[in-house]
């Protein structure tokens, strides 16, 4: 008996083990604000400013992801800034990734590529802040979500200890069989997950599960955004389908 006893021990032991290998846990998200349809996408940034007005006045320098070439997205955040207007809680310095395409709606201090121009970047940001200056980032989401390990607002926060808040929004697959082929694929293997987003794929995924069983207006953008580390947030926002 002792002996089947400790052989299925070792049995459960081992299991358990290679399913913590293979299929690594996700961290668990925090939803800030459900699943929504608005009729445009400046009504979704005016709410995330509203639901989280104490975390962004306490947050000095901000990055704000988008999917590139999705003007809805940065609809989206002009919506934060237009709503973001109170004293120590404004930004004064605005800083555009010069590849993305409709920044335009921005009124930038700067445009520079954070990934290429770290250095320059970071004692921009060191000379803004020393001034009392408040600082927001506009990049595609690769480089604002803190998921991404080697990004650049992980990279800022371990190798320059700058304090980073994130906020990236992203499409999102409305069914099961969108998932195969969603990008960022969730993918946790580091030898296929050379981009290093497989864990921001996976969090999309699981977060966009919620809404499978949502009916989806027509014309109208659904979002909702969730919490997924201790500054760092994901927003999903897509524009539903007209009839066909």
């Amino acid at each position: 008996m002792k002996y089947l006893y400790w052989v299925s021990a070792v049995a459960v032991i081992a299991l358990g083990v290679f399913f913590s290998m293979n299929f690594q846990i996700q961290e668990r998200s925090i939803p800030k604000i459900k699943f929504s349809q608005v009729e445009v996408p400046e009504t979704l940034g005016k709410g995330i400013y509203e639901r989280l007005r104490m975390e962004v006045k306490n947050a000095p320098i901000v990055f704000l992801g988008v999917t590139p070439g999705q003007i809805e997205d940065l609809e989206l955040w002009r919506g934060f800034m237009e709503a973001n207007q109170e004293q120590g809680s404004k930004y004064d310095v605005i800083v555009v990734d010069p590849q993305l395409p409709y920044v335009e709606l921005f009124n930038s201090t700067m445009r520079l590529d954070v990934q290429k121009e770290m250095s320059r970047f970071v004692e921009g940001v060191n000379n803004a802040r020393a001034q009392g200056l408040r600082v927001v980032v506009i990049v595609p989401y690769i480089y604002s979500s803190q998921l991404v390990k080697k990004g650049p607002a992980n990279r800022l926060k371990e190798e320059y200890k700058m304090d980073v808040t994130s906020f990236s929004v992203m499409k999102f697959p409305v069914t099961r069989e969108q998932e195969e082929t969603f990008q960022p694929v969730c993918d946790l293997d580091e030898t296929r997950d050379l981009a290093g987003t497989g864990h921001l794929g996976c969090m999309v995924r699981e977060v966009a599960r919620k809404t499978y069983r949502k009916k989806f207006e027509e014309n109208k953008y659904s979002g909702m955004m969730e919490q997924t580390g201790a500054k760092d947030y994901i927003v999903l926002l897509n524009r539903n389908a007209s009839p066909r």
